[in-house]
């Protein structure tokens, strides 16, 4: 969450007139910045990554004035960007003469809109100081703000509202840690206070909002956006995939594949060890894993030959295909971007990485959603940070399996190939729990017409 946060400062008597209150805080930000420049100036000679975009956020350069009114959509880094896509969809298809704009905080985010959206204006999203979000607003001349989930920029916020410009969160989250820190400054429910709209994730989140003091009538529960991003697909379009790719290496279509995906650090070794024990018994199973990153390929490699497994990859695979799964002790290794769900739809039983170990407070797995639409058997570890609803749903619903360590996802394994319809149910509810889960956008984009200019 890129929110302002600050103990002392944000003791500050919020009662005061906004103009008072904007001042305020756009002098503490200077002085912030002054105070931390060496810091930046380091940051911007010895990190590229860290210049991109920085003059944008201040100057306009880019941003010509807009010849027509605007509809102004902002999400911090690519996964909320994704989020927008079907949303913008449905803007497009409106008869108003409204051009679409979109921001993001981060690089990624900048980068995956680019990609996304390259009909429309695509910015890094502006400093939150007062006066660069002015000229911002009077060059792109919105008639709408809409921010996706946590985007709590109190200046942003106070300056829209200041002029006029109806702001509306969607897809809104606030987890426990977030609220207790809120709570205490009150900097961000001031701003809060001044967004038209919060159209939230769950109820847990409303009451955290309602804590803050959102009034209970800008409030509405429409659920997760995310699963409307999975693509429901005709099963025989899958299934025609599943058959390439199986027909590619020259694999049995009865003999069942586990795939390890977005596996980070450590995973691939709990998968390598519930593997090996489990052919060294005579199951029939093959297994696919895909790195989290791909640069990470050579060393899951030299992780699975400590475990006397043969590992290669499948940029390098394709002089082997006809004979590559012959041998139950090859792993196939996915070192290429893009091909995830193809991998998954070729599998049977998918562990969903970067959740069997603990790697932050503000990290924890990845998409479930993605192999349980597909009807996959689904297993995760117990750090599910990021799709804490979806696990609830899943485990709720008995659709899915919570493993902790590599004795667990070895028995979880054995059990599904011991009693093979119990895998085939366990699909069937996966998937059946994130199509009846669809539908959020539809209800936020319903929720923004208001808002919206007459056509």
């Amino acid at each position: 969450m890129h929110s302002f946060q600050t103990n002392r400062f944000a003791t500050i008597r919020l009662e005061l007139p906004q103009e008072s209150a904007l001042f305020i805080l756009d002098t503490f930000y200077a002085l912030l910045f002054v105070l931390l420049s060496p810091w930046w100036l380091l940051m911007l000679a010895i990190k590229p990554a860290f210049r991109a975009g920085f003059a944008a956020r201040f100057a306009l350069r880019g941003v010509a004035a807009a010849s027509t009114e605007s509809i102004w959509l902002h999400g911090s880094s690519a996964g909320e960007i994704d989020l927008l896509r079907p949303l913008v969809q449905m803007i497009e298809q409106r008869p108003d003469h409204c051009s679409i704009v979109v921001s993001a905080f981060s690089i990624s985010g900048y980068t995956a809109a680019k990609k996304l959206f390259p009909q429309h204006r695509v910015i890094y999203f502006p400093a939150d100081f007062s006066p660069v979000i002015g000229r911002f607003l009077k060059a792109l001349r919105p008639r709408l703000i809409v921010l996706v989930e946590s985007e709590f920029w109190p200046n942003f916020i106070a300056t829209a509202n200041k002029s006029g410009i109806p702001t509306c969160v969607l897809n809104g989250r606030m987890s426990h840690k977030s609220f207790q820190t809120h709570r205490r400054t009150r900097l961000i429910p001031w701003a809060l206070k001044k967004v038209s709209l919060l159209a939230v994730q769950t109820a847990d989140d409303a009451s955290r909002f309602r804590d803050l003091g959102v009034a209970s009538s800008r409030i509405t529960v429409t659920g997760n956006m995310k699963y409307d991003l999975q693509d429901r697909g005709k099963s025989q379009d899958w299934e025609q995939v599943r058959h390439s790719f199986r027909e590619r290496y020259k694999l049995d279509k009865n003999i069942p594949v586990l795939i390890g995906g977005s596996i980070h650090q450590g995973e691939d070794q709990a998968l390598a060890w519930a593997y090996q024990r489990l052919i060294s018994e005579g199951y029939r199973l093959r297994m696919i894993i895909v790195p989290r990153y791909p640069a990470e390929a050579l060393a899951v490699s030299r992780t699975l030959k400590s475990h006397h497994l043969l590992a290669a990859l499948s940029s390098e695979a394709s002089a082997k295909e006809s004979d590559f799964f012959v041998d139950p002790q090859r792993v196939l290794i996915v070192d290429t971007i893009g091909e995830l769900k193809n991998y998954y739809a070729t599998s049977d039983f998918a562990f969903v990485g970067g959740s069997l170990h603990f790697r932050g407070s503000n990290k924890g797995g990845h998409n479930l959603m993605e192999p349980a639409i597909l009807g996959l058997t689904v297993m995760f570890g117990p750090h599910n940070y990021s799709f804490r609803e979806t696990v609830r749903d899943l485990l709720e619903n008995r659709a899915a399996l919570l493993v902790h360590d590599r004795e667990e996802i070895y028995s979880s394994i054995k059990g599904l190939l011991d009693k093979p319809m119990t895998a085939v149910d366990l699909g069937k509810r996966s998937r059946e729990v994130i199509l009846n889960n669809r539908g959020a956008t539809d209800l936020n984009f319903e929720l923004i017409k208001q808002y919206m200019p007459l056509s």
